[in-house]
């Protein structure tokens, strides 16, 4: 059976990161990997309610659609995460990674856990808490 992540993506010019707040994020990369972890494809979702001071905890059902095991976000808050375990979908926090090196971090096994914002996400910040390996 294959595997399909959602990875939350912020473009910066021309690199793709691993978006620092999840429901700001641009688009979200759908990759459907087969039983050996292969990438077998990638699409681009445009999120659909970015800008959206409620998308955060629009987006789990949004996503949840998409048959996804798996979410990789830069940060997240604790309502957002709530909703992705009800919905059986493993959360990963991966702050500042390239979108290449979070997937294949993700893919090596190297890439998991969360840790949930515990802020206020009306003002700008920076996430300090990383699980890299």
């Amino acid at each position: 059976m294959n595997n399909r992540i959602a990875i939350a993506i912020e473009e910066t010019g021309i690199k793709e990161i691993v978006a620092e707040h999840f429901g700001r994020c641009s688009k979200f990369y759908l990759c459907e990997l087969d039983e050996k972890n292969n990438l077998l494809s990638k699409e681009s979702l445009l999120n659909p309610l970015a800008g959206e001071q409620s998308g955060t905890c629009q987006l789990p059902g949004f996503i949840n659609q998409f048959n996804v095991n798996a979410v990789i976000a830069g940060g997240m808050g604790e309502k957002a995460i709530t909703k992705f375990l009800d919905f059986g979908i493993d959360v990963i926090t991966a702050p500042g990674l390239l979108y290449e090196n979070a997937l294949d971090l993700y893919l090596e096994g190297k890439l998991s856990g969360y840790e949930s914002c515990k802020h206020d996400h009306d003002h700008r910040h920076s996430h300090n808490h990383c699980n890299k390996p």
